[in-house]
């Protein structure tokens, strides 16, 4: 859920915060974005945090929160970028809820769910699986 308010205290209060601490954590923020060095999380400090950034901005990855509305949203945070979709067999098919394949539908990546299960080995691990079910389901489509 998004929240959203046209003022600091009032999206505090809809956060259910103290407003005197969320405007406290976005001075101490504003002042990094003023001075360029985020000296929380170091962001901007590297050609890949640059590379998408604003180059007009002191940090190309800050800039003050001042101007309305404000928004706010609770973050999990988690250690893969894509998770679920759905089910395939060892022929990339997808699989109805009870485990039978869709004839002539395929799945591959990170439109289906890992081939690893609840296991996710690192960074780019289902660039391997998504290239290997995908010519899968080219072969079997072919025959």
């Amino acid at each position: 859920m998004v929240l959203a308010a046209p003022t600091i205290t009032e999206l505090a209060q809809k956060m259910e915060l103290p407003p005197e601490q969320l405007q406290q954590t976005i001075d101490r923020f504003n002042g990094f974005a003023r001075n360029g060095i985020d000296e929380d999380f170091h962001r901007g400090e590297s050609a890949h945090d640059r590379y998408y950034g604003d180059p007009t901005l002191k940090n190309p990855n800050l800039d003050v929160i001042a101007e309305a509305p404000f928004y706010a949203m609770r973050v999990y945070p988690g250690d893969i970028g894509t998770k679920g979709g759905v089910v395939i067999d060892t022929k990339a098919r997808i699989l109805r809820t009870g485990g039978a394949p869709i004839a002539g539908v395929y799945a591959a990546g990170n439109c289906s769910a890992s081939v690893m299960g609840e296991s996710y080995p690192g960074p780019g691990a289902t660039l391997g699986p998504g290239m290997t079910f995908g010519y899968i389901a080219a072969k079997h489509c072919a025959q």
